[in-house]
């Protein structure tokens, strides 16, 4: 008698599936992570500086092959810290990249008037083993937490704008506060800087300059939420026009025809065109979604144009600060600084010695710290998952490493 196959149900299907996954993975359970195993300084990746940013930056090719000699320059002082020099439970990975000169906003130099940027990534990656098909593997790579080096770009990890910029395109922000140091380094915000001077590496906004920013971005909500009832509006037109509604019946009618109750179907496409009319007039009303959001982006667009005409010409051109837990626009930006009250800056490209070669390096900033020196994470926390690798050597890299030859470093 032949066999019958039936369809499988889907919870044998997960099963089998489930089995089959199982029985080709590796034991992932048994992964054992070797804090003693000794580790490697792995050979420095190929340099990253892809067309764009290069382009971007105006950067020549000697100017390129001489910053990275830059990078590898700090690396090589890195690789001497005591506590990463010779790993233990982890190897090192180090590569670097150039990276572009960002928005071309607020007055920002052209990238060939400013110093070549970029960045050098430390990893240390576990050693660990796990058995696959009755083999030891043993591997040092994978995920990591990263420690990031900054080189001729502060700014990278400075920090965010008030939230009434919206996503509007500037190089402005609020000011990252200090927070005393990690290790004898200067930390700002989520961020560690080797600097002649970290404070003048910001240069502050007028106060009518920030709330320009703000009439912008509620400028742009408000041609949003017009645009949005312009193309209702266009639909209800549509919908309302007698020889589209001509057609639309005259095609319903025809795939009646097909259906198993015709009547039952032409009454449920005129009810569907009803619907549609009633909630595109629903939504271009007053008390609709779309009609109530425009109302409201005006009203915000009016406070905004209304305060900063009102502004007298001394406040105007003051330094700008930004009490984010205040109430009310014109009690969050106010002039000078005050308590409570952050500063808002944008970039001092002023900082910047511009006798000095492109590729010579003048400020280091490092990120982030926080996931490592505030709240590690309890997958890299030396004391929550007992390895040496991730946070632990971030740590004992910023903890050793030689500050005085990075600083000498520095031009």
């Amino acid at each position: 008698m032949p066999s019958i196959l039936l369809p499988l149900r889907p919870l044998v299907v997960c099963l089998l599936l489930l089995a089959l996954s199982l029985a080709v993975r590796p034991a992932w359970s048994q992964t054992r992570y070797l804090v003693d195993a000794p580790g490697t300084w792995k050979a420095w990746k190929p340099f990253s500086a892809i067309g764009s940013v290069r382009t971007a930056s105006g950067a020549t090719p000697a100017e390129v092959k001489a910053f990275e000699a830059t990078l590898l320059e700090l690396n090589a002082i890195l690789r001497r810290a005591p506590g990463v020099a010779t790993p233990r439970g982890f190897s090192v990975e180090t590569w670097g990249a150039l990276l572009g000169p960002g928005l071309a906003a607020g007055g920002r130099p052209a990238g060939k008037s400013l110093p070549l940027a970029g960045s050098l990534d430390f990893g240390a990656f576990y050693i660990f083993e796990y058995e696959r098909n009755g083999k030891i593997i043993r591997e040092d790579t994978g995920e990591t937490a990263l420690q990031i080096f900054h080189v001729n770009d502060p700014w990278m990890g400075s920090g965010r704008g008030p939230e009434e910029w919206g996503v509007v395109e500037t190089d402005a922000f609020m000011q990252p506060k200090p927070k005393g140091e990690v290790a004898g380094i200067p930390l700002y915000g989520d961020m560690l800087v080797l600097a002649k001077s970290p404070e003048s590496l910001w240069s502050p906004v007028p106060l009518g300059s920030a709330l320009d920013l703000v009439v912008g971005s509620r400028r742009t909500e408000v041609t949003n939420y017009q645009g949005s009832l312009e193309r209702y509006k266009a639909r209800l037109a549509v919908v309302r026009d007698p020889a589209w509604q001509a057609t639309r019946m005259k095609e319903a009618r025809e795939a009646a025809v097909r259906m198993p109750k015709p009547e039952e179907f032409i009454s449920s496409i005129e009810a569907s065109l009803r619907i549609e009319e009633a909630s595109l007039v629903q939504e271009i009303s007053p008390t609709g979604d779309t009609g109530k959001s425009l109302v409201a982006a005006q009203r915000a667009l009016d406070e905004a144009t209304t305060w900063l005409a009102e502004l007298a010409s001394s406040d105007r051109a003051a330094p700008a600060c930004y009490a984010a837990e205040a109430k009310g626009l014109r009690a969050k930006f106010r002039p000078g600084l005050s308590a409570g009250c952050v500063a808002i800056v944008k970039p001092n490209y002023q900082y910047f010695n511009a006798a000095l070669p492109r590729s010579a390096p003048q400020v280091l900033s490092i990120t982030p710290v926080a996931r490592c020196f505030d709240t590690p994470n309890k997958f890299n926390s030396d004391a929550n998952s007992k390895r040496s690798g991730g946070c632990p050597a971030n740590r004992a890299l910023i903890e050793t490493m030689d500050k005085n030859a990075i600083r000498a470093w520095l031009r």
